[in-house]
């Protein structure tokens, strides 16, 4: 283990405990190691550049820092691993709590652990009126925000979301998964989800829960009007395109449709617009602790069979 990067919270104080945990027991442990200054203390290094100069990083906060590193270690080091501290809310993602970081870290030296690759999304947006796409917002890159260009692509770990922006008023949707029509529905958007992605947004909209390490990606309308269009799975090896069309009620100030990736990264792109989803070439190597399974945190975290005459 030569070089161990650090991605934490935004927040100093969130990590502020945790974080020399952390440092005491990698320096015990590999004491040759290189430890990559986590963003946001001297010197300052952005998540891309610390993914970019390490094998291995650690991510301490909640699933949106897990999800933030995700990104990173897929724009800018495909082969590093990824281990997850929760001090956030559910920490379904990034579920090793720091009272295990000593077990966690005996275990990485131990080569105990267990590996996982994650299957993430790679989706392409464009404008059919060829106007350029905005880039809303990105916190990886940050000076990406504000930009526009003709096409832009974005990755995401849990899901790439089609929503109207500005407006309330529902999106009329062609999809087509290959080269064969789906179906046209509208809607207030649909959502393009990983299996990790699965416990996400995509479970809130009613989709299924489905085990990580299917080869799956599921399609889910979001507040479709019919009772008709229902949540359904796909292949990863399919290619799935949306196309926002032009209604001919719209009013300028609702031509225009937001693309998010992980909620992290905000596209905006006047309609009509396409945006194609498939399986990243890449996929997330996630560490972790084999004394839990998914299934425990299903129970443990998200309450999966849970019955109050269980307690009586």
């Amino acid at each position: 283990m030569k070089r161990i990067g650090i991605i934490c919270h935004v927040d100093p104080s969130v990590v502020r405990e945790t974080l020399p945990l952390l440092l005491d027991k990698l320096l015990s442990k590999f004491p040759d190691a290189i430890i990559i200054g986590q963003a946001g203390s001297p010197p300052r290094r952005t998540p891309r550049e610390i993914v970019r100069q390490s094998d291995l990083i650690f991510s301490i906060g909640g699933d949106g820092t897990m999800l933030l590193a995700a990104r990173a270690i897929a724009r800018a080091n495909p082969s590093a691993r990824l281990i997850g501290i929760n001090v956030g809310k559910l920490g379904f993602l990034s579920e090793h709590p720091p009272d295990e970081i000593d077990s966690l870290i005996d275990e990485l030296a131990d080569h105990t652990l267990v590996g996982e690759d994650r299957l993430m999304l790679k989706a392409k947006v464009w404008s059919d009126s060829k106007e350029n796409v905005t880039v809303k917002r990105d916190n990886l890159d940050v000076e990406r925000e504000g930009t526009s260009e003709k096409e832009v692509t974005l990755d995401a770990l849990n899901e790439v979301v089609i929503d109207n922006y500005g407006s309330t008023r529902m999106l009329t949707l062609e999809i087509f998964v290959d080269s064969a029509l789906l179906g046209v529905i509208r809607a207030d958007g649909i959502l393009i989800a990983t299996p990790t992605g699965s416990t996400g947004y995509a479970v809130s909209a009613g989709g299924p829960i489905v085990e990580p390490s299917s080869p799956v990606m599921l399609i889910t309308p979001i507040a479709p009007h019919s009772l008709n269009v229902r949540p359904i799975i796909v292949p990863e090896s399919a290619v799935i395109r949306v196309r926002a069309r032009m209604d001919s009620d719209d009013r300028s100030s609702e031509h225009q449709v937001l693309v998010v990736a992980d909620g992290q990264e905000q596209i905006v792109v006047k309609k009509p617009s396409e945006v194609t989803v498939s399986a990243s070439p890449n996929r997330i190597r996630l560490l972790r602790r084999k004394e839990r399974t998914y299934f425990d945190l299903l129970r443990s975290k998200l309450f999966w069979s849970a019955d109050r005459r269980d307690r009586r």
